[in-house]
């Protein structure tokens, strides 16, 4: 079983798309996919259909302390996949970080490692990096998939990402790794754009990682599926959102079997 933490830079609904199509299409392809729901705003779980008032969320299997749940009775089984939902009490994880009962790698313990049964978890994370849920995830788990917007502010945007990957990877988590960037909501015909795909290709050299080839185009069906509370592969499976992002999941696995 793999874990990896789709994270962005700056706010926006790329990780939350991405995290979403991404798991709903290694589930068609028999990967057995979990989506854990890490951001307060509860997107995925919005996007999934799945309930998170009088139902057991990521905060009983994590944040509870009285009388903490198992992850596995926290998931939920919907017609789009397996989910453990977000809660916006989550955020209530600052204050308990001062009274010691949170640390920073319970991530791993109370959740990640009491799963079972799936091929890969991916974590979507909240827009703020440095706080401390994205730091206990990148903390816990293996690999990190960045979402980068085809534009030159987010390109900039990715030297604060890796301070955050190194200092984690340094002090807590030696096999972290960046199992590299994809562009979303690219526009490769505009002048910025090729000035941010050049940008992003030299950074994740850097980097030691890697681009995707396959670039998410964005589209108008792209937001009618999140207007429609769907994954634009579902709500409009030929558009060139959906397209793009089955071309990825391939990429995915073939590097995966690398």
């Amino acid at each position: 079983m793999k874990s990896l933490a789709i994270c962005i830079g700056k706010g926006g609904q790329w990780k939350t798309t991405t995290t979403c199509n991404l798991a709903y299409l290694l589930n068609e392809k028999g990967y057995k996919t979990l989506v854990i729901d890490c951001d307060p705003q509860c997107n995925s779980s919005l996007l999934y259909g799945a309930k998170v008032e009088n139902e057991a969320t990521l905060y009983d299997c994590w944040i509870e302390v009285r009388r903490p749940m198992s992850p596995m009775e926290c998931i939920q089984h919907t017609e789009k996949g397996d989910i453990i939902a977000g809660d916006s009490l989550i955020s209530e994880i600052t204050s308990k970080i001062y009274d010691s009962t949170i640390k920073l790698n319970d991530f791993k313990t109370k959740v990640l490692n009491q799963i079972e049964g799936y091929d890969y978890i991916l974590v979507d994370c909240p827009p703020d990096l440095t706080g401390f849920i994205n730091r206990s995830v990148i903390a816990s788990v293996d690999e990190i998939l960045v979402t980068l917007k085809g534009d030159m502010l987010a390109v900039k945007g990715l030297a604060d990402i890796y301070q955050v990957i190194l200092r984690v990877k340094e002090e807590i988590n030696p096999n972290l790794t960046i199992n590299g960037m994809v562009m979303i909501h690219y526009q490769g015909s505009t002048n910025n754009g090729k000035n941010a795909l050049n940008n992003a290709e030299r950074i994740a050299a850097q980097l030691g990682t890697r681009l995707y080839d396959t670039k998410i185009r964005g589209c108008a069906k792209g937001q009618e599926a999140i207007d429609k509370c769907d994954f634009v592969v579902r709500y409009s499976p030929y558009c060139n959102s959906a397209l793009d992002y089955k071309k990825l999941v391939e990429e995915f696995i073939n590097y995966e079997k690398q």
